[in-house]
């Protein structure tokens, strides 16, 4: 005769416990993935900017290497791009070597600054500034024939506003 006490006992589908660590560890799964997925897309924008910004260079120094007789004559040394850059309308009229570079200076400055009479709240900055960190770009000569390009942009890092940096150093040939 078989006691009720004595007989084996056997479970018959899932227990809530069991149902609450599954659904725990996908929960946990799923907000690595979404930490992923963003920190993904915050290096993708870092990447973008900082591909902008070696543009952004290369284009300057291929100005100069165009005009080497302004960069000979120190028209690009310590120049830092600005708001109230002045345009000598190169593309009007014939323009000597000192408005070429002027023309160059303005140029880039439209990259990050409105050009002056426009709308300031439509421009887009090709590189982005913060409240602490202005967007701007300098050359300044090194040695004899090298100078260096730099370019200072902001970026959200952690949720701080953090200073990002690109050097690009080159010589200029003596013709």
């Amino acid at each position: 005769m078989y006691l009720m006490n004595s007989l084996p006992t056997q479970q018959k589908g899932l227990g809530l416990i069991e149902i609450l660590v599954t659904v725990l560890l996908v929960s946990v799964g799923f907000l690595a993935a979404a930490r992923m997925q963003v920190e993904g897309m915050r290096f993708s924008q870092g990447a973008y900017f900082q591909s902008q910004a070696y543009f952004l260079a290369t284009d300057m120094i291929n100005r100069m290497r165009t005009n080497s007789a302004g960069v000979l004559n120190g028209e690009y040394d310590n120049i830092t791009t600005s708001a109230d850059a002045n345009n000598p309308r190169c593309s009007d009229v014939l323009c000597n070597s000192s408005e070429i570079a002027l023309q160059d200076i303005y140029d880039w400055s439209a990259y990050f600054h409105a050009p002056q009479g426009s709308n300031q709240t439509s421009f887009i900055a090709a590189l982005p500034s913060s409240d602490n960190i202005a967007a701007t770009a300098s050359v300044a000569p090194l040695d004899d024939n090298l100078y260096a390009v730099t370019l200072i942009w902001s970026e959200l890092v952690g949720g701080a506003d953090t200073e990002q940096t690109l050097t690009l150093n080159f010589a200029l040939e003596q013709q």
